[in-house]
């Protein structure tokens, strides 16, 4: 800088400098001493805070200075000593608010100026510079403009008038904070300070804290220090409080107030002084009508704020500025929630926001008409009102309304209208709004005010109708009053079977469009109620006025001694008439009695009364049942100014059916009041909520429909049962499910069309599902009956394909769907509600060709299906059990050379029907006679469950209840029927859920393989269990016997545990059985017991290509090679030998397998039990006819190797020689061991 000046004072150069965008922070005397030459000086956008006197002095041919932009606060007229050839000065962007009067005192020949600030205040503090710049010609810039006051923010500084710029109030301060500004939170014995700034408009402001409204000043015992104002750069004044040691009784607000001559301005702040273990309010959640809130853990003594919620349709919400709203709540210092405030945030439901507009509407003559006719029509859907504040703003509203009466002829019907649209509202809703508001109590007296200001001499009779509220009024002269009676009347449907003396028939249905009417006669007559209903009208109440109520002993006085005014309201019920609270005035006498008739209002204005002498008479007809009645009269003046039912003057004369006749001395609301509480009572229907007993029903049968679903799906691969039959159960399950899951949850769904339709759709496609995979079912069982046995085929044959089920699908899911699609395709609205139903399904007449129709003919068809079987199966009765088809090639398991015995098994036993079954080979556990009786109980049950249902919902009182109990009967008995046959009386089923509990299942093997089984018959049967695969791939060998007479083997057990065999003997048929696994010159000892001794066993053998050394076996070319392998042990003793069956270790036994088949019985027939293991086989066989035997021999023979067993031993290796007569000579004794006969190479088993 010193070269630039050196520089300039040898050249004498013209200087502009631009030092803008540095970091200045001051100016200092003589900064520019030198540069006279200098004619331009740029010093914005630093940070130049203070000038000192002479800081421009040299500078004395300066045109232009720029010191806009930086931090001046304090400008004095020293500032520009020196500045004689200023032209342009700018000021703009700094920090001051005013001007001090001569600042520009040393520029001579300033011709502009700018000085605009966001802090500027245009006050009479400045309006020296307007007279300044007229005298001395200088241009203020017309971007200057004020900031302050608002009445002059934005204006332009020059193009103002002096009478503008005055000093009065009130005080706006461009700057004014206090730090902390928020809420302290402290603890007692904490240090706070707090610093309170703001704008220095003169030298009158002045700084004071206030705590508690009390002025503070320093108080060192307390702890608190209150430090002098300090004045920053000219425009600036800050006071510092510090409170060194706060105490309890710091708490509270604390406040900064500034004030100068012409007005004050405060500010504050709340400190909140904790104990040290400080209790805390709990987290809550509050729910009211402005919306959910959800209060966090607060500490003692705080207030917690929590943000309005915001609704898509709040729109006609009301909003405080821009400033975002809260509620807030207080927890006070015993950690209690305690004072809390949510007026702040709109109301939740859009019904309360739109009548809280209604509300705030200003109403005169021009618009009260029309805002009458949209408050009328918007009530009309009182019955979802469900805030107290709907019914405290309409009685608000109405109370606006009345005074418009006898000006705007229709208001008074539609205060009526209104009226009557109320009593829609739920009576627990009418209940809070009068407990809060008296709001019922202000909307009866408003009707009752409508008739006494639009009667007049010109308007003689005022009639006004709605559906809950009637009114009639008369001018009457009391000299020619000869008496009256009115009659309340609600028109009904020609065609109504219902007669009017049904009790509530009038009552019952709140959607008709009925009004009540009323009819009067002049005269002294009184008619009963009863008389004057008619077919086509129901009379619910009457009013008879006698002649003498004008005597003169009446002492009564007219006003004018001319006219009075006679008004009767009736109110369908007493709905507007709700008691708050208990008081001994009251008529129940403690009892809760409930209204149960109408509510008549009788008075004559104009005329002074005191008690009648003679009474009047009203007859109500009730619109519910009860007991205990009493005549009552409406007391306004009860409870508080709340009203209650009172008994005094009133009393009944008469009651005949559902009608009571009372008698009251005077004029007032009078109804009955009876004790329902006593009494079977059952609400209208339909309800919000089916009987109890439907949903428990349900849900019940719910668990066990999805118990059979989650054990057949997880246990799949175990549980014993056809790839079909797997398929259909658990589609029936789950259509059964679904249709009662729905019917449970949406049938009374009638509020929701959307949803009613869906549900009667639903209700639609499941129940023909459910139907059609029961008729699939029945028709596979009558298929499975009736199947013809085949023929065992050679193994090198190709195995079946199975057979797809998607016709299955096709049926019982796409034809239910074709028809739900046709049927809401021609007309939605054929489901939903169907006229005034109170349920949710389908038109009658599309319901008769598109449900009813197609479910008696498949229950037709189903029930062919269950006579054919049953036909079939009383016609074969071997037919008994499914078995499996064949679908995948026989398995050769090669066998090791481990025997000791041979057996030739060529047998010849003609009409012999010794039977062997495997568990394995069975399709189904269940015997065809079983799945027929499941399957056709299972169609009755599911019928009568959807029949009694249907019965629930669509009939009256009383026969609801018990068609809804006869429903949760059927229901859980189908639900426990599913569940009982086709799980917990299967043994595999058992065996599988068994398997899920470690510690039960080895338990449950052992039961399982020990104790002996009793078949669907009754039969007591042997079970030995194992798993073995049949030589003939397409059927199983399985055989029936007579109970009468079992042909049983016993067995030779081995003298090793294992046993190798050759072939696997499982017959699959009769021919196969006498042609391939019994040799003619085997001998077979017959034992004709009863039942066979449990855990006796005989072993499969296994098939193999090659023959061992030890057996041998010639057979004509195309026969097969089979042996038996018979396992015992010396001392006769049961061994178990194991296979290669993955059961037989599960188990701990082996498989075992049998075969005898007879030539005279072509089918295949099991006994069995129904609750069989996977793993068991059976051994029965039928009578044999003597005369058979005696032509085909059968033995088993045994050829003996070196050497024999003596007599009365096991034979080691010997053969079994004999025929069929030979060995029944011989048999075992009691324990099982073995025996010998005459020969001691000759065993017999």
């Amino acid at each position: 800088m010193v070269a630039i000046m050196t520089n300039c004072l040898l050249e004498l150069c013209v200087i502009n400098w631009i030092l803008s965008n540095n970091k200045i922070l001051g100016l200092k005397n003589g900064s520019f001493f030198g540069l006279r030459s200098l004619e331009r000086l740029d010093l914005k956008n630093n940070l130049i805070s203070t000038i000192e006197p002479g800081a421009f002095n040299g500078l004395s041919e300066l045109k232009r200075l720029d010191l806009s932009n930086n931090r001046i606060g304090c400008l004095t007229p020293e500032m520009f000593v020196g500045l004689n050839s200023l032209h342009k000065l700018n000021l703009s962007g700094n920090i001051f608010s005013s001007l001090m009067n001569g600042l520009f005192s040393e520029l001579l020949a300033l011709k502009a100026l700018h000085f605009n600030t966001d802090s500027l205040i245009c006050d009479c503090n400045l309006k020296w510079v307007l007279q300044w710049a007229r005298n001395a010609s200088v241009r203020i810039a017309e971007e200057t403009v004020c900031a302050y006051p608002s009445a002059l923010q934005g204006l332009s500084f020059r193009n103002l008038k002096e009478n503008q710029l005055i000093c009065a109030g009130p005080l706006e301060l461009p700057l004014f904070e206090l730090i902390p500004s928020q809420r302290q939170v402290v603890f007692h014995g904490d240090r706070l300070p707090f610093q309170c700034t703001a704008t220095y408009v003169d030298n009158t402001t002045q700084v004071h804290w206030y705590h508690a409204g009390r002025l503070i000043e320093t108080d060192e015992e307390s702890g608190i220090f209150v430090e002098d104002s300090i004045i920053h750069d000219c425009c600036l004044i800050t006071r510092e409080l510090i409170l060194s040691s706060i105490d309890i009784d710091a708490s509270g607000d604390w406040e900064c107030l500034v004030n100068n001559s012409y007005g004050n301005s405060t500010k504050q702040v709340e400190i909140v002084v904790l104990e040290t273990a400080a209790p805390y309010c709990p987290a809550e959640r509050v729910i009211n009508n402005k919306g959910d809130f959800r209060w966090p853990k607060t500490l003692a003594g705080i207030t917690a704020y929590h943000p309005c919620l915001q609704y898509s349709f709040n729109s006609i919400a009301f909003h405080n500025g821009a400033e975002e709203s809260k509620a807030w709540r207080k927890c006070n210092r015993t950690g209690r929630w305690d004072e809390e405030n949510y007026s702040e945030c709109p109301y939740s439901q859009e019904v309360t926001q739109v009548l809280h507009a209604f509300s705030q509407m200003h109403i005169n003559l021009t618009t009260v008409l029309e805002f009458s006719r949209q408050l009328t029509a918007y009530t009309r859907g009182a019955s979802h009102f469900a805030d107290k504040m709907d019914v405290i703003y309409l009685a608000y509203i109405m109370e606006k309304l009345i005074v418009f009466v006898d000006e705007v002829e229709d208001i008074g019907d539609a205060l009526i209208e209104i009226a009557s649209n109320i009593m829609l509202v739920d009576d627990h809703v009418l209940w809070m709004a009068q407990k809060e508001d008296k709001a019922c109590t202000r909307i009866v007296r408003c009707v009752e005010h409508i008739a006494n200001q639009v009667l007049t001499s010109n308007v003689q009779v005022i009639s006004k109708v709605s559906h809950n509220i009637a009114l009639e009024a008369f001018m009457i002269k009391p000299s020619s009053f000869i008496g009256m009676t009115c009659t309340a009347f609600q028109k009904i449907s020609a065609n109504s079977d219902k007669l009017v003396h049904d009790l509530g028939s009038w009552e019952a249905d709140p959607h008709s469009d009925q009004h009540l009417n009323f009819k009067c006669n002049t005269g002294n007559l009184n008619s009963s109620l009863v008389n004057s209903s008619t077919r086509n009208a129901v009379a619910v109440a009457s009013v008879h006025l006698p002649q003498s109520v004008f005597s003169p002993s009446s002492a009564w006085q007219s006003v004018d001694n001319s006219t009075c005014k006679l008004q009767f309201i009736v109110f369908r019920n007493g709905k507007l008439f709700p008691s708050t609270g208990n008081s001994s005035n009251l008529a129940d006498d403690g009892k809760r009695r409930t209204v149960a008739t109408p509510a008549v209002f009788a008075k004559i204005d104009g005329c002074s009364f005191g008690n009648l002498t003679s009474p009047l008479t009203i007859g109500l007809r009730h619109f519910a049942r009860g007991i205990d009645p009493i005549a009552a009269f409406w007391d306004f003046d009860l409870l508080d100014g709340h009203g209650g039912w009172w008994g005094e003057g009133c009393h009944i004369i008469s009651s005949a059916g559902n009608i009571t006749t009372i008698q009251s001395t005077h004029f007032n609301n009078f109804a009955v009041l009876m004790d329902f509480k006593t009494v079977l009572s059952f609400p209208q229907y339909p309800g919000e909520f089916l009987h109890p007993v439907v949903y428990a029903c349900t849900a019940v049968m719910l668990l066990c429909l999805f118990a059979s679903i989650i054990t057949y799906i997880v246990h799949h691969s175990t549980i014993r049962i056809s790839r079909k039959g797997w398929h259909m159960l658990l589609n029936f399950c789950f259509h059964t499910a679904l249709t009662f899951a729905v019917f449970a949850g949406g049938i009374n769904r009638i509020k929701y069309p959307i949803i009613c339709q869906a549900v009667g759709i639903v209700l639609h496609y499941s129940t023909l599902s459910t139907m059609l995979w029961i008729g699939v079912t029945a028709r596979n069982i009558y298929k499975q009956v009736t199947k013809k046995p085949q023929s065992c085929q050679n193994s090198d044959q190709p195995s079946y394909p199975k057979q797809p089920l998607l016709r299955f699908y096709l049926i019982s899911g796409g034809v239910p769907f074709i028809i739900c699609g046709i049927t809401a395709a021609t007309n939605i609205n054929n489901y939903g509600i169907e006229g005034n139903a109170p349920y949710c399904w389908m038109a009658w007449e599309p319901s008769l060709g598109a449900f009813y129709g197609p479910v008696a003919f498949i229950v037709l068809v189903t029930c062919v299906y269950f006579l054919c079987t049953y036909v079939q199966l009383k016609r074969h009765p071997e037919r008994k059990y499914e078995l499996k088809e064949r679908t995948e090639d026989p398995q050769r398991i090669p066998s090791t050379e481990v025997g000791h015995g041979h057996i030739t098994d060529s047998v010849s036993v003609p009409q012999a029907a010794c039977s062997m079954l495997s568990s394995s080979l069975l399709e189904n556990e269940h015997s065809f006679k079983a799945q027929l009786r499941a399957a056709a109980f299972t169609l009755f049950l599911f019928t009568a469950t959807w029949t009694f249902g249907a019965l629930a919902v669509s009939q009256g009182h009383f026969l609801d209840m018990i068609f809804s109990c006869l429903y949760g009967a059927f229901c859980v008995t189908l639900g426990l029927f599913i569940l009982i046959h086709h799980c917990a009386k299967r043994d595999d089923v058992w065996h599988c859920w068994w398997s899920c509990c470690p510690s039960r299942r080895n338990t449950y093997s052992v039961q399982v393989n020990v104790r002996p089984k009793v078949n669907i018959n009754g039969d007591t049967q042997i079970h030995a269990p194992c798993l073995q695969e049949s030589p003939c791939p397409s059927k199983s060998a399985v055989f029936n016997h007579p109970a009468a007479s079992h042909c049983k083997l016993t067995n030779l057990q081995a003298v090793q545990n294992h046993v190798n065999c050759l072939s696997p003997v499982t017959p699959c048929c009769a021919k196969m059985h006498c042609d391939q696994l019994l040799d003619d010159e085997a001998h077979i000892h017959v034992h004709n017991e009863g039942s066979f001794r449990p855990n006796m066993h005989i072993h499969r053998c296994l098939k193999s290509r090659t023959k061992p050394r030890y057996f041998s076996r010639h057979r004509s070319a195309g026969e097969r090679e089979y042996a038996y392998h018979i396992p015992s042990s010396i001392d006769g003793s049961i061994h178990s030998s194991h296979t290669d069956s993955p059961h037989s270790t599960h188990d701990s036994q082996s498989g075992h397998r049998r075969a005898c088949c007879s030539k005279s019985d072509p089918y295949p027939t099991v006994n069995q039990p129904e609750s069989s293991d996977a793993s068991t086989v059976i051994y029965s066989c039928a009578k044999m006819p003597e005369s058979d035997s005696v032509h085909h021999p059968a033995h088993f023979e045994m050829h003996p190797r070196t050497q024999s067993l003596p007599f009365n031993t096991t034979n080691h290796n010997g053969i079994l020689k004999g025929n069929v007569h030979e060995a029944m000579i011989y048999s075992s004794d009691s324990t099982g061991n073995i025996k010998t006969g005459p020969w001691k190479n000759e065993t017999t088993v």
